[in-house]
């Protein structure tokens, strides 16, 4: 089982942030049952239990305080164990290792369990006393190692029920290690471990060579697709929210290519909402019995997610263009539900029910048959139904008038919301197409759907996203604008994909600090999942209300990156979230107010 990165580990240090090992793994994420959802987690509690030992004999720290307790005191631990034979790397240590299963009581992860491996660990009965950090020692000797030396463990695995195996990287065996932050020493490390590809815990890591620093304008969009392709571009009419989805799915092509000269590359396809749906024939199809015989008459929809399956690696953006002149609840419907059920299956793939079920009624071989003559793909969707491809992605334009409906929060809390509100009179003028640089799957395609996906291998940028969110929550409790863990793994995902995104832009060799890139993707996601929820009359959405989220807000990101709004900064940052605040607090001056324009 993959340990949390750096929660084992030795001789490093960070130039920005605490470099402390945590010293525990979760062996499930998933509220609120926090299951064992971990690859190899069953495995180690047949060893713990195999080689348990009464909870008085174990002590070990609990806690930010760092205070040792008889693991018998508290009502957290659930097994204690001693391990009389340990291995690294194969190699015997002729010494015993102490871990303790517990689970946790704290706020935000009431009911998960974890794993406790502390330097601290001890046990002690009947004349015998072992401890962890004596372990540690004995372990430098055997291999070889200074006492300052930069080594960490990133595996275990219990064979036999007994023997209790440790996987390490021996980074330097003299001396210590820095790093400028933990996403750095992250991405360093995880080029050390022997086949990273083949473990699933480490499937939400980055990799930066593969990611255009493309130009920041685009940023926003990009990596809010590749968080969740389901997105609402909202604004005033005539901002080019449809122009910048065709421009999208054109920068997935070679410049100068067919396809990027194409008016619409194949890749993209626009579907223009009509007022009158109310379900969703129009959009993916219904069965026609004019003939005599059911025929199935495919939509625009169904037909180009076909198309999607066939290119499994090109992005395929669906444009629907004035999506709510209907209700979306009810033309969208079978999308808003099959796209909830997104999982990956940890080998960089996610499975997603079908949005039309297979059948055994005449008229679906022949829909299958229309609809591709790939082999492969015809049999899959003859034995699984037609599923939605992990490269399509939907994006909605929106505009807020007399003549559309709003969103209820279903919609909302399925989407990413960027607002286009913002006009450039001589922008366009001298070339034809946006200047985007180059997308593909890496920049786009997202292989990481919920928060565990990514919280294994970033951790420590996971639980500063976290703790700023149950910031906010406090101030909504009480709320229908309240969020919850779909909204949560959201934030994760997108803070987590921007990280790669840290050049400044105009200086190819400068980059910004980790701390300004998390505060900004936050002021960021919380524009897009947070405040479009946020709508009604004074008795539901106060002044006093927006001053106490506006404050709240501003003090968790610079709790995040304390000089974010330094105005002593040559280039002062421009909050987003905070601007939208101020925009909707003038609003309620007519008695309502909301995120929409």
């Amino acid at each position: 089982m993959n340990l949390d990165l750096g929660s084992f580990a030795f001789g490093t240090y960070l130039n920005s942030g605490t470099g402390t090992p945590s010293w525990g793994t979760a062996l499930g994420q998933s509220k609120p049952e926090y299951k064992f959802t971990y690859p190899g987690a069953e495995v180690i509690l047949i060893g713990m239990i195999y080689c348990s030992v009464p909870l008085d004999r174990v002590s070990l720290p609990l806690g930010k305080g760092g205070r040792i307790y008889q693991a018998s005191e508290l009502d957290e631990c659930q097994i204690a164990s001693l391990f009389r034979k340990v291995y690294i790397n194969g190699t015997r240590i002729d010494y015993p290792f102490v871990m303790v299963l517990v689970k946790e009581d704290s706020d935000s992860h009431s009911g998960r369990k974890s794993i406790k491996y502390s330097d601290k660990n001890a046990y002690q009965y009947n004349g015998e006393h072992y401890s962890n950090a004596e372990f540690i020692r004995c372990a430098r000797k055997v291999l070889g190692l200074e006492e300052q030396a930069c080594w960490f463990v990133y595996s275990i695995e219990v064979y036999n029920q007994d023997e209790l195996h440790l996987s390490a990287v021996i980074v330097d065996e003299n001396h210590s290690v820095n790093y400028a932050n933990s996403s750095e020493r992250r991405d360093a490390w995880l080029e050390l471990i022997p086949d990273t590809s083949a473990r699933p815990d480490y499937k939400g890591r980055l990799d930066i060579s593969e990611i255009q620093q493309t130009s920041s304008c685009y940023r926003p969009f990009i990596t809010a697709i590749k968080s969740k392709p389901f997105m609402l571009l909202a604004g005033i009419s005539g901002t080019g929210k449809s122009r910048i989805v065709r421009e999208l799915a054109r920068a997935c092509w070679d410049e100068g290519s067919e396809e990027y000269e194409a008016q619409k590359p194949r890749n993209f396809e626009m579907v223009q909402v009509k007022p009158n749906w109310h379900d969703s024939s129009e959009l993916i199809g219904y069965v026609s019995r004019v003939s005599g015989e059911p025929i199935y008459v495919a939509g625009d929809f169904l037909r180009f997610v076909a198309r999607a399956w066939e290119e499994p690696d090109v992005p395929y953006f669906l444009c629907l263009d004035e999506m709510n002149l209907a209700p979306v609840e009810q033309y969208f419907a079978e999308y808003l539900s099959v796209v909830e059920s997104r999982k990956s299956d940890g080998n960089g793939k996610v499975v997603i029910d079908p949005i039309l079920e297979k059948s055994d009624d005449d008229w679906y071989y022949p829909l299958v048959v229309q609809l591709t003559q790939d082999e492969g793909i015809k049999s899959q969707f003859l034995t699984e139904g037609i599923r939605i491809p992990q490269n399509l992605i939907v994006i909605g334009t929106v505009n807020m008038d007399e003549t559309t409906f709003s969103f209820s929060r279903k919609v909302l809390d399925r989407a990413m919301t960027i607002e286009m509100n913002e006009v450039d009179l001589k922008g366009g003028l001298d070339v034809r197409h946006e200047h985007i640089g180059k997308l593909g799957a890496a920049e786009l395609i997202g292989t990481a759907v919920e928060g565990v996906d990514v919280y294994g291998t970033y951790k420590d940028v996971c639980d500063i996203a976290i703790d700023y969110l149950q910031k906010i929550n406090e101030k909504l409790e009480g709320t229908p604008f309240k969020i919850a863990y779909r909204t949560r793994n959201e934030v994760l995902l997108y803070v987590v994909n921007n990280l790669p995104y840290n050049q400044i832009e105009g200086d190819d060799e400068s980059t910004y600090k980790e701390e300004f890139v998390i505060a900004r993707a936050l002021d960021e996601i919380t524009n897009m999942k947070i405040l479009s929820r946020i709508e009604g009359d004074e008795s539901k959405v106060s002044e006093e209300f927006l001053n106490d989220l506006k404050e709240t807000i501003k003090e968790g990101l610079e709790f995040v990156f304390e000089e974010l709004f330094d105005e002593d900064d040559d280039d002062v940052y421009t909050s987003v979230s905070l601007a939208k605040l101020d925009e909707m607090k003038k609003r309620l001056s007519s008695g309502y107010t909301s995120f929409w324009s």
